[in-house]
């Protein structure tokens, strides 16, 4: 079930990223990149070489002033990742 409680983070994420406001067009679209590769990765059921989850908290670090609830999330996404190889 983590793949399923992955794929509900990221759907979270996508949902965030339309309702916030003030956000850097250019962390948004990386982030939006990085989710992209991860829904890629869990289809093809790909593992590890990508750090994926080093991504995915790069990008909270980001967000962490601004936006904790969407940093909150982007957090449990990269444990799931590590947690699952990725």
């Amino acid at each position: 079930m983590p793949q399923d409680d992955l794929l509900k983070a990221l759907r979270s994420v996508h949902q965030e990223l339309e309702e916030a406001e003030h956000l850097d067009p250019e962390q948004v679209e990386r982030l939006r990149n990085t989710m992209q590769e991860i829904e890629r990765v869990i289809e093809s059921k790909a593992k590890g070489g990508t750090q994926l989850s080093k991504q995915v908290h790069e990008s909270a670090r980001s967000f962490e002033e601004s936006h904790p609830l969407l940093t909150n999330t982007l957090g449990r996404i990269a444990d799931m990742l590590q947690q699952m190889g990725i």
